[in-house]
């Protein structure tokens, strides 16, 4: 069968597959062949695109489209895909994410459309805890100032909402809203885009209350650590199980207020790259120190 565009959120996984059905169509066929049909200067630049070493302009984009024989929408999400894929900037990441979101026939629309909506606003995840401990049914109003910052009603309608049709709430038998389960995860990876605007967004968060609340309400530290390369899987290790322990803390007491518990970890060097022949630090400070 035909490669559907619209079954990819990665253009290299999708340029790969499409490729492969290209050569099952038409014996003979190769990289060369196609990278000079679609006008590329060499086939080891289509060879490294493919596995990830090589960007392509916007330009070229269209022109791969071209040869795919994508039609025009086809091509348009094609190349939101690709300038989606090699964003830097989480912003930007962002701006190409909603376009991809926006074709219904994506496989972006169909499957992620309600995971992206809960994690495209902080809040949502809040009210989903507020739910445990205040009746919420039609006094939006109120939950809207339950929250720190306060929104509208109408967003906080719209969350209760979205949670319901996502199952993450339920009325209970009084009809006031509760959780359906007192802790949830995430469901998909943490590299995910959805989740990354959603740590964004509590990260900020985090900022703020350094203004908003006294050191009494609030407990913002840090370590910064020296720590070999290779061990930094036991940090993620020990902030797993912290985070199965808080789990298991929640879940076995009743709430009366809701938390934003953030553990980062990230590099803030670059990893100290040494000649072991000399004893000696490597002078490329663009790997190394």
């Amino acid at each position: 069968m035909a490669v559907s565009v619209y079954n990819y959120t990665d253009y290299r996984k999708y340029l790969t597959d499409h490729f492969e059905y290209r050569k099952e169509k038409k014996k003979g066929l190769t990289i060369k062949i196609i990278s000079d049909e679609i006008g590329m200067k060499s086939s080891g630049n289509l060879s490294a695109l493919l596995l990830g070493k090589y960007n392509v302009s916007k330009e070229l984009a269209k022109d791969i489209a071209k040869y795919c024989r994508l039609k025009k929408k086809e091509a348009d999400y094609f190349v939101t895909m690709v300038l989606f894929n090699q964003a830097k900037r989480h912003t930007i990441k962002q701006k190409y994410f909603d376009k991809l979101v926006s074709f219904r026939m994506s496989c972006v629309y169909k499957v992620n459309t309600h995971t992206y909506k809960y994690y495209d606003r902080w809040y949502n995840a809040v009210i989903r805890a507020l739910c445990e401990f205040m009746d919420i049914d039609n006094n939006y109003a109120d939950v809207a100032k339950m929250l720190v910052p306060y929104i509208r009603a109408d967003e906080a309608r719209n969350s209760v909402k979205l949670l319901d049709e996502l199952g993450l709430i339920a009325p209970d038998e009084n009809g006031f809203y509760r959780p359906t389960d007192k802790c949830i995860d995430t469901g998909i990876p943490t590299t995910s885009h959805t989740v990354n605007s959603f740590v964004a967004a509590m990260t900020d968060k985090a900022k703020e209350s350094l203004d908003r609340f006294t050191t009494k309400e609030r407990m913002l530290s840090w370590n910064t650590i020296g720590i070999e390369s290779a061990r930094f899987q036991e940090v993620l290790e020990e902030i797993r199980t912290f985070r199965y322990r808080l789990a298991k803390i929640v879940k076995n007491h009743k709430a009366d207020m809701v938390y934003q518990v953030n553990m980062q970890a990230f590099p803030v060097s670059k990893p100290c790259i040494q000649d072991r022949r000399k004893g000696e630090v490597a002078e490329d400070y663009s790997t190394g120190c």
